[in-house]
């Protein structure tokens, strides 16, 4: 996918001191966003909030070719809010735009670029004693590339596509 840069932006990027800082958005039932930056942050009039709960984004490799690309995002010291969230499946399908943000020598932004836009596709939470982590696997649009668009998961239907295979034959009575 082609991609333009400012001016500023393309000066930062060939500076020698390059500082970045991942910007993360979780548009869940509402929007969450957060940086690993390590002061809060400001890009396209939405403020990103800090305070060392990011802990990873994987590394993604740019491919040119139709694939499904995923990355794990990983989060701790999780907050209610965002355990809420999850714990009431608020996460199914909803869309993470990460970004690489470029700061200049004053610590302040230049620009971002889009690092990866998916939907989610898992979630996980592990909590111990000290600490919470989130783990959200992101999956890029072609994960659903297969999905027969229109499909029910309904005994009526799953006897459509198979008949006689009982796999969703109670499926109304659980959520």
């Amino acid at each position: 996918m082609p991609r333009s840069l400012s001016t500023a932006l393309q000066t930062q990027v060939s500076s020698s001191a390059t500082k970045t800082a991942f910007l993360v958005e979780l548009q869940l039932s509402s929007t969450i966003r957060l940086t690993d930056w390590y002061s809060n942050v400001t890009y396209n009039s939405e403020s990103y909030e800090a305070g060392g709960s990011f802990l990873t984004v994987d590394a993604i490799t740019e491919t040119g070719q139709l694939e499904v690309n995923e990355i794990n995002i990983a989060f701790s010291n999780v907050t209610d809010q965002v355990r809420a969230l999850v714990q009431t499946g608020a996460f199914t399908d909803k869309t993470v735009e990460v970004y690489l943000a470029y700061f200049d020598a004053n610590d302040a932004i230049v620009g971002a670029i889009n690092y990866f836009t998916g939907q989610i596709r898992n979630v996980a939470i592990n909590e111990n004693i000290d600490n919470s982590v989130l783990s959200i696997i992101v999956s890029s649009h072609w994960a659903n590339w297969n999905l027969t668009k229109g499909r029910h998961f309904s005994d009526e239907s799953q006897q459509a596509y198979s008949s006689g295979d009982k796999g969703f034959e109670f499926a109304t009575q659980v959520k």
